[in-house]
């Protein structure tokens, strides 16, 4: 499967309605973002564009998650107006029993930090989150808190 590929098998997934999740998507407000493919994920491949929400995806696993996790870290550090999720195949997250990320390749997504909280503020007010894990919410939230 090529890069693309991938992600467009993974965001028909994350958007499709689950019993598992009372009729609701792993994702909500998941949508066909801009996807940058890139040899490594590193602080200087993984570049905030004006898109509210851009992928950037390894074309093959070249880094860890401890690796892709440290560059999020370090993204957000220097773009605040940013939220860097990473996503990789070694690290496995379920919502109630469902696997929540694409299975093959180490990505980061780059969302827009007043787009992202503003969605999980919504979400909040609802039961979305009541089949979620409480260790794996507090490790997302993490990433934008």
């Amino acid at each position: 499967m090529t890069p693309l590929e991938v992600i467009q098998n993974w965001l028909k997934r994350v958007q499709e309605p689950r019993k598992e999740l009372n009729g609701k998507s792993i994702c909500p407000f998941a949508k066909m973002p801009a996807i940058v493919v890139v040899k490594q994920l590193t602080s200087e491949t993984v570049i905030p564009t004006s898109q509210s929400i851009t992928i950037y995806i390894e074309d093959s696993v070249n880094s860890s998650f401890e690796d892709i996790d440290a560059v999020c870290r370090d993204l957000r550090s220097k773009h605040n107006d940013y939220i860097f999720l990473p996503d990789h195949p070694e690290k496995k997250n379920y919502i109630n029993g469902i696997e929540t990320g694409n299975g093959h390749l180490p990505l980061i997504i780059v969302q827009n930090s007043n787009e992202l909280l503003s969605a999980r503020r919504k979400l909040e007010k609802t039961d979305y989150y009541d089949k979620w894990d409480k260790n794996y919410l507090k490790d997302i939230k993490s990433y934008g808190d």
